[in-house]
């Protein structure tokens, strides 16, 4: 069947020509691919020829955000029937360490892991994949046409339960009941900067923005580029980095109420990751999710900077993958999110191409871009 990946010894991306995959356990689903999204990995990927083939094979079927139909399942299959709609995750666990063993193979403790379209294991830009049922999360219906986005929210949804876990350490911050860490509004009443207005910077934001947080993004588009308007839509406050200094934007940040609580990065630029840390306010975390590609050397006052984290009880924290239980929470927020702000994840969509059209999709020559699906199967 026809696929999109990467070839071994051979930049750039390709049509591939892979066997059609067959349910051979008891546990396994066949699934008929839909849609599937494409992300910094996947341009990073194929810009960087950072082919990660599994040994013994010369090909990697790419794609990793991906939504399918159940077309039939195995015998011992009991939560999902054929014309089911899943989303379908990205890591499989090494299947020794506690975090793998308990389903949360984004905490491995070993690096053994694989993932689809990343990591030594084919990806979803095809036509069928099989996999087994713990890793299928099934769709509600009515959003299957917003389903796309599930694994990018999953990773925000990951990053912002960081948040919430790790600042639940200061309950007594905000004197409303409400605004609890562990409360729907728990956003009142705190500050948030989210690094970064790709398709994980909005995500993030529209997450953050749900929670009633006073939030700033920042970026380096011009004010009339179609990411400042949906910031505008979500209640967010754009912060053109290219006009400020780190410590500008965490000056202009604290304005509301003083300081500035939490630092969401989803744009893997670590020279204004790394410069946001000196002027982080106390008790405040800083959630990293971006991965830099190339080397970067830049000049930090590192005794200042371990004085500060100790002394203000600051947090840095990294924050990778997603397991199903983000997968589910992703899932039950985005309605909510298109329906909030004004139908944003629609817009955010800037085109739909075929997966015959591979070529045009990993090719970006509009500065106006942010999001590529690619269509497998018209709905």
């Amino acid at each position: 069947m026809f696929a999109v990946g990467m070839l071994r010894g051979k930049p750039g991306v390709h049509s591939l020509e892979v066997p059609a995959p067959e349910i051979n356990e008891p546990d396994e689903v066949l699934v008929r691919m839909k849609e599937v999204g494409l992300d910094g990995t996947d341009f990073n990927i194929v810009r960087y020829n950072l082919q990660d083939i599994a040994e013994g094979r010369n090909e990697i079927v790419l794609g990793h955000e991906g939504i399918g139909v159940v077309e039939a399942v195995g015998s011992a299959v009991k939560t999902l029937a054929p014309g089911d709609l899943v989303s379908i995750t990205v890591r499989r666990g090494c299947g020794h360490c506690e975090p793998c063993l308990h389903n949360q193979s984004d905490m491995c403790m070993t690096g053994l892991f694989t993932e689809r379209g990343i990591h030594k294991m084919d990806g979803l830009l095809t036509q069928y994949v099989v996999d087994k049922e713990q890793y299928m999360v099934k769709v509600p219906p009515q959003i299957r046409k917003l389903a796309v986005f599930t694994e990018p929210l999953s990773i925000v949804e990951k990053g912002v339960e960081q948040i919430r876990v790790i600042q639940s350490r200061l309950p007594w911050y905000c004197p409303h009941v409400e605004h609890g860490l562990d409360s729907p509004e728990w956003g009142g009443c705190k500050v948030a900067l989210v690094v970064g207005a790709g398709p994980l910077g909005l995500l993030a934001t529209a997450l953050i923005r749900l929670a009633r947080t006073i939030t700033y993004t920042t970026d380096i588009v011009p004010e009339d580029h179609p990411k400042v308007h949906l910031l505008g839509d979500m209640g967010a406050t754009y912060v053109d980095a290219r006009a400020k200094t780190p410590e500008q934007i965490v000056d202009f940040c604290c304005t509301p109420i003083g300081e500035l609580n939490m630092i969401f990065e989803a744009s893997g630029a670590a020279d204004t990751a790394l410069k946001l840390i000196p002027f982080m306010s106390r008790s405040s975390i800083y959630v990293m999710t971006g991965i830099p590609r190339g080397d970067l050397k830049i000049e930090l006052d590192a005794a200042q900077l371990v004085r500060q984290v100790v002394r203000y009880n600051q947090v840095v924290v990294g924050s990778v993958n997603s397991n199903r239980r983000h997968f589910e929470m992703a899932l039950g927020d985005i309605a909510r999110i298109n329906e909030s702000f004004s139908g944003m994840l629609d817009e955010m969509v800037s085109r739909r191409l075929p997966l015959e059209d591979y070529a045009k999709a990993f090719t970006i020559d509009d500065p106006r871009h942010i999001k590529t699906v690619m269509e497998i199967e018209p709905w």
